[in-house]
């Protein structure tokens, strides 16, 4: 898999994982242009997202309002990565309530007994110059402080993104492949301690940082007298800043009955450059002298000749931090023919932001810490019944401090027919608790720059997913591979934020806005079937592809759940010229990808896609290599609108706008 990363572009974690059969990276589209994972057409939400084991998702929602893009912005430098793992559909039964949809696990390489080091230096080029150029470098270096004791691993990263902005920018936030320029850099270090060949000690900490532009309201209303003279609208700094620290601790020891794993990781995300949005007394306050009745003010300098309205600004800064610490205890031993893993977990985690609690009061008086702790048992036991057939089952039980106990099971049979055929499958379980901000009884957010607030909702209940699947895997001896699988999830209480009309504070009516709170819709159904395969042409030619096909239904719209596609498709040759140089052509395209609007929306669907990239990588020497691509080979264009009558506005004909036209280079030095 390390090898397959290699020869292709990637800036983040979706560009390392699109292409995987039952992955859609462009269910979502957040107000920076990036995408999110989604699998088997659930959600980013339920895409438990790891580094080596360790929890990267945030408690709650600190990138409120479309932001929800940043938390796969993170990805260790590419030399660093020894493999990643997917498993699709729910995972409850050894990870918990984050695993409803599936699981992405980035396993890092271990530190090695010799010094080793690695640089790559990457850049995309435009055909338009409307849109900006990517620009990577990455370094990683590891090896012995101590011979066979003590190793030592550093890593750093940089990411520059420039501003993209097509002629076509009537779109919202995000729209039409608009970007902003965005700087991201990250730095790690790690410690290994093995004081004998039975026994290892780790330490690592990791530190990320991203900067986004704001100065021209590309991502949120900047702060102004006119924006809250016109509108009432605030809560954007010029500049958006997300930082993420996280550090970690394990031991791991054979014994003559097993291995012991135990640990503890703690990482810690803010969210800088929002600001409070006005309380309700405030909003009262200057939509009664701007309603048109009466003595109103005519213009904002005269709105600025009232002490309370000028005392507006500043506005106060918005606390958006979450934090969790977890705790991990297992065991694993082989008893006969089985092999058992035992373990537990213990989970603290609390989320702040500045409005929660917002009301006609003061400002001062919101800003209410949410905390829960959670705790979790798990067993899981592989009964290898003959040679060719193992049987597993698993069990978790998780006891949440404001939800109560769930228990999670799954079992799972792999039956191997000979040497080229094997048959699998099983039923597992999922189950997501709402955040815990979520069932705060006040506010919890705003949408609409600020206007619109959102409220908690005390009775929400946690969501659970039954996943059933089958699959066929077919190896031959000549490298050629086929997989087929078979799956459907049953969904039951899914939770969305849904329009109110009722139930809303007195302190909050009267504005003419549409309050939003979560609540269970109902259930809902999802199927489909995923296909990949590889065929050796010759020696040095192989043929690869993949299918998805997701289909998913909401019992109480009949709707699609999400805005996932119907068909995800790609198609792969790939070229062994010589010892020397690799090529490949990459077909990729979608089909059948549901808006999620409302009822009233004539336009149901995306429009569908097809595009192709050509790409190579050429080793110049044992330690370098030079790595291509063109992106978008034909140069089709992805910044289209669509006049819709419904919302009187132009709606963009794609999800997630590819840029035009680019063409990618990079060079990777190693020592």
């Amino acid at each position: 898999m390390k090898r397959r990363f290699t020869k292709k572009p990637y800036t983040n974690l979706l560009d390392a994982v699109k292409d995987i059969e039952g992955v859609d990276i462009g269910e979502t589209r957040d107000k920076s242009g990036q995408g999110s994972i989604s699998i088997r057409g659930m959600g980013s939400d339920y895409t438990l997202i790891m580094v080596d084991g360790k929890k990267q998702n945030n408690n709650g929602d600190i990138y409120p309002n479309n932001f929800g893009g940043f938390q796969s912005a993170n990805l260790p430098p590419l030399e660093m990565i020894e493999r990643i793992e997917i498993i699709r559909g729910p995972m409850s039964t050894l990870y918990g309530a984050d695993a409803m949809g599936g699981v992405v696990n980035i396993i890092t390489k271990k530190i090695s007994n010799e010094w080793t080091g690695s640089f790559t230096h990457g850049k995309t080029f435009q055909s338009q110059s409307e849109f900006g150029n990517d620009t990577t470098s990455d370094i990683s270096l590891m090896g012995p402080l101590v011979k066979d004791k003590l190793g030592l691993s550093l890593r750093g990263s940089y990411y520059d993104k420039e501003e993209s902005k097509p002629v076509n920018d009537d779109s919202g936030f995000g729209g039409a492949g608009q970007t902003m320029d965005n700087q991201n850099w990250s730095f790690g270090t790690g410690l290994t301690f093995t004081p004998n060949d039975k026994h290892t000690i780790r330490v690592d900490y990791d530190i990320s940082k991203q900067k986004y532009d704001n100065s021209e309201g590309q991502v949120g209303t900047i702060d102004s007298y006119e924006t809250i003279f016109d509108t009432q609208r605030v809560g954007y700094a010029e500049t958006q800043r997300m930082e993420r620290e996280q550090y970690s601790i394990s031991y791991q020891a054979d014994w003559d009955l097993g291995k012991s794993t135990i640990g503890a990781h703690h990482i810690e995300s803010n969210n800088f450059g929002r600001s409070l949005p006005l309380n309700a007394s405030q909003r009262k306050f200057v939509a009664d002298n701007t309603d048109g009745n009466g003595e109103d003010w005519q213009s904002v300098d005269e709105a600025l000749a009232n002490a309370e309205f000028a005392a507006l600004l500043p506005r106060g800064a918005r606390t958006l931090k979450s934090q969790n610490t977890t705790y991990d205890a297992k065991f694993e031993m082989p008893l006969a023919n089985h092999f058992v893993v035992v373990g537990a977990q213990y989970v603290q985690g609390e989320v702040e932001d500045g409005v929660f609690g917002m009301s006609e009061n003061a400002v001062t008086e919101a800003g209410i810490v949410s905390d829960y702790n959670q705790w979790a048992l798990f067993t899981e036991d592989t009964w290898m019944i003959t040679d060719n057939f193992t049987f597993t089952t698993g069990l978790r039980y998780d006891n949440h401090d404001a939800f109560g106990s769930n228990v999670s099971p799954r079992a799972y049979a792999i039956y191997d027919l000979n040497d080229n055929w094997t048959f699998k499958g099983g039923v597992s379980t999922g189950y997501k608790t709402p955040a815990t901000t979520d069932l705060y009884d006040g506010v919890t957010g705003f949408g609409g720059q600020g206007t619109r607030p959102w409220f908690g909702n005390p009775d929400l209940k946690p969501e659970k997913s039954l996943n059933k699947e089958i699959a066929a895997y077919y190896s031959h001896e000549n490298g050629h591979n086929f997989n087929v699988t078979l799956f459907q999830n049953d969904f039951k209480d899914k939770i969305e934020r849904t329009d109110i009309s009722v139930d809303v504070p007195d302190e909050w009516t009267g504005f003419g806005v549409i309050a939003g709170q979560k609540q269970n819709i109902g259930d809902a159904v999802i199927k489909g079937i995923e296909i990949a395969g590889k065929y050796n042409i010759t020696n040095n030619l192989a043929l690869k592809a993949n299918y998805t096909y997701t289909d998913s239904k909401r019992d109480d719209t009949g709707n699609p759940l999400g805005s996932n596609a119907e068909h995800l498709y790609s198609v792969i040759v790939a070229w062994q010229v010589n010892s020397k140089l690799d090529t490949f052509l990459k077909m990729s395209g979608e089909k059948g990808r549901w808006r999620d609007s409302d009822e009233g929306e004539a336009i149901k669907y995306y429009d569908d896609f097809q595009m192709f990239n050509l790409g190579g990588s050429y080793k110049l020497s044992k330690n370098v290599t030079f790595n291509g691509a063109i992106n978008n080979l034909f140069d089709k264009d992805f910044t289209g609108t669509t006049y819709s009558s419904y919302e009187d506005d132009v709606i963009d004909d794609y999800n997630l706008a590819q840029k035009r036209r680019e063409f990618w280079l990079s060079m990777n030095v190693t020592f």
